[in-house]
């Protein structure tokens, strides 16, 4: 199981499990082989994917906007790894690698957290990048949230249009369309939407997260609401968590 605390900045600290099943992994490795590659991971956090598939790979290098996240993935970095992987800060839209350097590029969570100028930057910097008849895998958000969520945004916002992070999902994968169709930079082999579950450790966890950024929207709901909201989450409680 795998924990990530958030900082006080986002008003206190969480724990959070996030795929404690291993479904992300076992869905990529049913796409493509991490086996005797040489892999660029776009987006890798602390770690939390890429030490999940570096021992069968032959060389991965992660790089991350965040200079916390990577100081956290070298200090987590198993003994039987650190020779076969590199942290380093970076940006996918703007990476210093030679031409032609890795067989994979593997964009985790952070294609669609780019905004639309730096989608289209990171997919032409990661065809660059790749070898010929190489492969670029890319795990986003989908666009299909649970009923949960779309009350949640509904509660807070009185709205049921999309959020601004279904809007970045949604530009995420035109990029992706608009690279491989358009521009014909890469053949678009395969789509697949899974379930990925992601547990807080009580029900107040949960609250303080998905009112994070909407502190006065959630003050502005009356109590009826508010008890409302908290017996949605209530009702996801599970022997793992919330």
């Amino acid at each position: 199981m795998y924990k990530v605390l958030f900082d006080a900045a986002r008003g206190g600290t969480l724990t959070v499990h996030e795929d404690p099943e291993g479904i992300e992994i076992t869905k990529a490795r049913g796409h493509v082989t991490f086996s005797g590659r040489s892999v660029l991971e776009i987006g890798c956090g602390e770690g939390r994917l890429t030490f999940q598939y570096a021992s069968q790979a032959e060389s991965v290098v992660g790089i991350d906007p965040s200079a916390s996240a990577i100081a956290a993935a070298k200090k987590r970095t198993p003994r039987n790894l650190v020779q076969r992987v590199r942290f380093q800060v970076g940006r996918g839209e703007q990476m210093d690698f030679p031409d032609e350097s890795f067989d994979l590029v593997f964009f985790t969570w952070s294609l669609c957290c780019a905004d639309i100028p730096a989608m289209g930057k990171a997919l032409d910097e990661a065809c660059r990048v790749l070898k010929p008849k190489s492969i670029l895998l890319n795990i986003q958000a989908s666009l299909h949230q649970p009923f949960h969520k779309g009350m949640i945004s509904y509660l807070l916002n009185r709205n049921w249009g999309p959020s601004g992070e279904d809007e970045s999902d949604r530009h995420s994968r035109l990029a992706l369309r608009y690279a491989s169709l358009v521009q014909r930079k890469f053949d678009f082999i395969a789509e697949e939407e899974f379930p990925v579950n992601t547990y807080y450790d009580s029900v107040d966890e949960v609250l303080q997260e998905v009112t994070a950024g909407r502190k006065e929207d959630y003050r502005a709901l009356d109590r009826e609401a508010k008890q409302h909201l908290r017996e949605i989450i209530s009702s996801l409680k599970t022997r793992k968590g919330v």
